[in-house]
């Protein structure tokens, strides 16, 4: 197993602390391997912690890899019960600097939640750069 398999084993592993699976997850932003990536993914859906799931979204947003990640940030925009994993969700689209999602984002400039409409605004005026 390299160094890029094992971080991608323990951005899962709910035995390590929070900050081993941030700290993880930070070393998979250049992962080369599809698989740790969805590791990755896989993780902002299913660990318990808000915060780590928000630096997990960040990480994705930082791969570049908008053809893997991106339909997944915009399913946790969408769906995470914690409002700022779908803050972070929603910039980390911008990060990924793809403009077909400019139509997803724009839907949350009017979202009740005003963290949203304002994180939606910081990732168009990025997207548009």
């Amino acid at each position: 197993m390299d160094r890029e398999d094992n971080y991608g084993e323990i951005v899962l592993n709910l035995k390590k602390s929070m900050e081993e699976r941030i700290q993880a997850a930070f070393q998979l932003e250049n992962a080369v391997k599809e698989e740790n990536i969805l590791k990755l993914v896989k993780g902002l859906f299913t660990d318990p912690s808000p915060i780590v799931r928000h630096e997990f979204a960040f990480s994705l947003g930082e791969t570049g890899r908008s053809d893997l990640v991106g339909k997944y940030l915009m399913k946790s925009v969408e769906e995470d019960e914690n409002l700022f994993v779908r803050h972070e969700s929603i910039l980390a689209l911008a990060t990924l600097g793809d403009p077909r999602v400019i139509p997803f984002v724009e839907r949350f400039l009017k979202d009740p939640d005003k963290e949203m409409s304002e994180s939606a605004e910081i990732a168009l005026q990025r997207l548009r750069i």
